[in-house]
């Protein structure tokens, strides 16, 4: 016996006092109506949401997704350090673009952020001022990325505000949605 999901007639029907984030946003993605929302305006840092926009910069700028490359240390030398989420990845081994995008999603693996943006813009830095540049055309003007990954940087932030305008653009790719 499945019960129908039936929106609330108001935002005050919604009760936000008792999710884990003080900050939030209920967006009805049909309508592009916030249904409720909780300091989404303040300053956060988004931490793996990154992976959001890094997926989506990838997508748009891969023609093929099975195309292959080899991971090198390099992708993988400082993530350990930082106790960074991995996907399992390895140093040596050849991935295509779509495993590199589903180990973004899915496990949150930095090191195939890192492939992905060597591969796209040949460093981070220049992936990086590709998802700034998408942040702008987003309409998210309280967001700045200084990575790939979401690894902590004090320079590095966004609002629940911006991220909820990031994922109703993703969720309107195909492949996007299918990962």
């Amino acid at each position: 016996n499945t019960k129908e999901y039936i929106p609330p007639q108001s935002s005050d029907s919604i009760d936000l006092t008792h999710l884990y984030s003080p900050y939030s946003a209920l967006v009805e993605l049909s309508t592009n109506q916030t249904l409720a929302q909780n300091k989404s305006q303040s300053k956060i840092y988004p931490a793996s949401l990154t992976k959001i926009m890094t997926a989506i910069i990838a997508i748009e700028n891969i023609e093929n997704l099975t195309e292959e490359m080899l991971l090198t240390n390099k992708h993988f030398e400082t993530l350990y350090e930082r106790d960074a989420s991995m996907a399992g990845f390895l140093p040596g081994e050849k991935v295509t673009m779509k495993d590199l995008l589903y180990g973004t999603l899915l496990p949150s693996g930095a090191e195939c952020c890192l492939a992905l943006a060597d591969q796209i813009a040949m460093s981070e830095s220049k992936f990086v001022n590709l998802m700034n540049s998408k942040a702008k055309e987003l309409g998210m003007n309280n967001t700045l990325f200084c990575n790939s990954t979401g690894l902590h940087n004090a320079n590095h932030y966004s609002t629940v505000e911006d991220m909820a305008k990031l994922l109703q653009y993703a969720l309107k790719n195909k492949e996007f949605r299918t990962i």
